[in-house]
């Protein structure tokens, strides 16, 4: 069975540059039913799961915050996200980890290097499984990493924004690179009035991608299961090493960096080697964020989530 439908010349000249969504027949594959998940939630490692509760009006950062499912097996976990209103799980990897995903997944890759004529380019990427409540969102923000969204089972809605310093400025970006914030970004809802994708609605079987590192959010309409595939591209190593010199350039000599799109290549090549010299010196980890646990999991309170009296960093 092959998992893609046949894409148009225009699809495959539009990867990377436009917006592109396609048909894709990973449902039926069987591994992305409520009983496939939730083996997969009991076997994948807890270190690679993430448990996130998005706050009902939180302010920017961190609205995505992190909830401690310690001692929960998959159908506990099932359960909640599918009854509470603003809960999601990341599996991170799930379909490099486990050899049945592994499978589908190399043929996926197969598939999708010959439908855009991007051979071998996405070997290096991950792939990991959102299972997300009905009322589930995922905030304005911006990947690091060239980013697919294939979306399996249930319904969403995604707006996708220009890659311009008003909807996303260099100093933000920068702040992801960097590794002081997750990945959202400040937003308001004017900012939709600019979407270059306004909403989009995505049903099981669809998969859209979008040029990198376009800002995005997404709403959830129903339950929904989707697979994210993550990777990095000449392009994004490119840009993402840039970033972090000029972040870096912030914060230890207080500069103010031209913005990336107005920089010389030649003053971009040099920022660019020297980013990579200073992520390989580890440099990163200085700024990096603490993922602070605000939420435990509980199945006696109303909703199964329940606010921690102090803070504490993940250990889960």
């Amino acid at each position: 069975m092959e998992l893609l439908e046949a894409w148009s010349q225009e699809q495959r000249d539009n990867y990377s540059k436009e917006i592109v969504v396609t048909k894709h027949r990973m449902e039926e594959t069987g591994l992305f039913s409520d009983e496939a998940l939730i083996r997969l939630l009991d076997k994948h490692p807890s270190h690679l799961i993430d448990f996130q509760y998005v706050e009902s009006d939180p302010d920017y950062p961190d609205k995505q915050v992190t909830v401690d499912f310690s001692g929960a097996d998959g159908a506990t976990m099932m359960k909640v996200v599918k009854t509470n209103a603003r809960v999601w799980i990341n599996l991170r990897e799930a379909m490099n980890v486990h050899p049945e995903y592994q499978k589908v997944y190399d043929q996926l890759l197969d598939e999708l290097e010959e439908k855009t004529g991007k051979n071998k380019a996405m070997r290096n990427c991950r792939g990991g499984i959102l299972i997300s409540s009905k009322t589930a969102a995922t905030p304005y923000h911006a990947d690091p990493t060239t980013t697919l969204l294939w979306h399996i089972r249930g319904h969403k809605q995604a707006w996708v924004y220009p890659v311009t310093d008003e909807f996303l400025p260099d100093i933000e970006y920068e702040k992801i690179i960097i590794g002081e914030v997750d990945q959202d970004m400040p937003f308001s809802y004017a900012m939709d009035d600019g979407a270059i994708l306004k909403p989009a609605d995505l049903y099981g079987g669809e998969m859209v991608s979008w040029p990198h590192p376009s800002p995005h959010r997404v709403e959830n309409r129903t339950f929904c299961v989707s697979m994210v595939m993550e990777f990095s591209t000449a392009e994004s190593a490119f840009r993402n090493a840039g970033s972090f010199t000029n972040a870096w350039l912030r914060r230890r000599f207080s500069a103010n960096p031209k913005p990336w799109a107005q920089t010389p290549i030649l003053v971009k090549l040099l920022k660019v080697a020297m980013g990579r010299a200073l992520q390989k010196m580890g440099t990163r980890k200085k700024f990096r964020r603490i993922d602070w646990v605000h939420y435990k999991l509980d199945m006696d309170v109303d909703g199964f989530i329940k606010t921690v009296t102090k803070p504490y960093k993940r250990v889960h």
